[in-house]
């Protein structure tokens, strides 16, 4: 326990859980920080092996004015990505392409647009799926072979389970990609070191039924974990709002990050996505090596599966080998053996959003006072949100 009562509490190490303890620490707070597991970091971790550097999930932020100020407040310098990170490819008919629309779906896609302009038809309307949204406004070829290959690269799930409003009614941050140089972890360390430095403490191994009972004097307190975790914590002071919480369906997913030599052949770019009908098992692949520099001197590729049902995912890790060599081999055209393959399973941490994501966020009015959210299932996905979710959360409880 700390020597000291604290003036707030952050449930939860991750990313949202480091960052809102930071923005409070950074108001004058003594921050109390709480969790589950035995070190920082939640999903995103670096390790760096004898081949490059490996990442278990996101690469970079984007770069906003928000992940600016935080850079340059635990100082770190950024490493902005390469310019040709920009090429992006969605594979069709046996190539990844830049466009992967043919003539007449590239002319519907216009007729579409240009109607749904006019009309105000691009408003997601209410229980629209994004598949429907997209094949209304956009046409058939793009809900397809545009629409449907991105959305599955951001969010892990098919379009028709995906909540068109959801998706796009909270806008979409634009803007560079950085990271720090040292890899994601390295911001984990310097916002942990300046939190200490802030006399924050840390207490970490705690059992959710522990954190349960964690604050029985009500001091403001924000609840930073996955929405299985939070429901319960919620849900003595705002029950309502955590039956919506623990009805947020989660999909699983296997990072595998795997190491060739290179070849003048290699698709250069951010990476390709794989639409469902290629016939590659494979949501898409990133080209780290292209990505950022100094993250290997060889081919650095990261094959990202996905799917609702864990035990599909788990089927896949069980095969991997195969698996891989036959993705590879189909998205490339080349047979290689990997130098080396390190695969991160991620089980059930996902949120999907579909409409039990809009229900969270109309019930976010039930929170005491003294209590706030921060997490990936409120209705923003990626660490740029996050940390524009963690710096409002922060500030909620601050006038606590």
């Amino acid at each position: 326990m700390p020597s000291h009562s604290p003036d707030a509490i952050v449930v939860g190490a991750g990313l949202s859980g480091l960052t809102t303890a930071w923005y409070l620490a950074e108001a004058g707070a003594r921050v109390r920080i709480v969790e589950a597991a035995a070190a920082p970091g939640g999903l995103i971790r670096t390790s760096r092996r004898a081949e490059g550097v490996v990442e278990t999930a996101a690469r970079g932020f984007i770069w906003t004015d928000r992940v600016a100020a935080l850079f340059a407040a635990v100082g770190i310098a950024p490493m902005f990505s390469r310019d040709s990170s920009k090429r992006r490819f969605i594979f069709r008919n046996g190539l990844p392409r830049r466009w992967p629309l043919g003539p007449f779906e590239t002319i519907n896609l216009a007729a579409h647009g240009a109607l749904a302009a006019v009309s105000g038809g691009f408003k997601p309307r209410a229980g629209e799926t994004v598949a429907a949204w997209a094949n209304r406004s956009m046409g058939s070829g793009a809900a397809n072979w545009l629409i449907a290959p991105a959305m599955q690269g951001i969010y892990a799930s098919p379009t028709d389970q995906l909540s068109a409003q959801a998706v796009f009614g909270g806008g979409r941050l634009r803007g560079r990609l950085a990271a720090p140089p040292g890899g994601m972890a390295e911001l984990f360390d310097r916002i942990r070191i300046g939190l200490i430095e802030r006399k924050a403490t840390f207490e970490f191994g705690a059992s959710v039924s522990e954190l349960a009972a964690v604050n029985p004097d009500r001091v403001p307190m924000a609840i930073c974990t996955e929405a299985a975790s939070a429901a319960p914590l919620v849900a003595p002071h705002a029950p309502r709002l955590a039956e919506a919480i623990a009805r947020i369906r989660m999909t699983s997913l296997l990072s595998v990050t795997a190491f060739y030599p290179e070849s003048r052949d290699d698709v250069s770019g951010f990476g390709v996505l794989f639409p469902r009908p290629s016939g590659i098992k494979a949501l898409g692949v990133l080209f780290n090596s292209d990505m950022f520099d100094d993250r290997s001197s060889m081919r650095s590729e990261t094959w990202i599966y996905g799917d609702q049902s864990a035990d599909v995912v788990v089927k896949i890790q069980q095969s991997l080998a195969s698996t891989l060599r036959h993705d590879r081999l189909a998205a490339s055209r080349r047979d290689t053996e990997p130098t080396a393959v390190y695969p991160t399973p991620q089980i059930a941490r996902l949120p999907i959003y579909d409409e039990r994501v809009l229900d969270v966020a109309a019930r976010l009015g039930d929170l005491p006072p003294w209590m706030g959210l921060c997490g990936n299932y409120l209705g923003k996905l990626g660490v740029s949100a996050i940390v524009e979710t963690a710096y409002k959360t922060a500030k909620r409880l601050k006038t606590t």
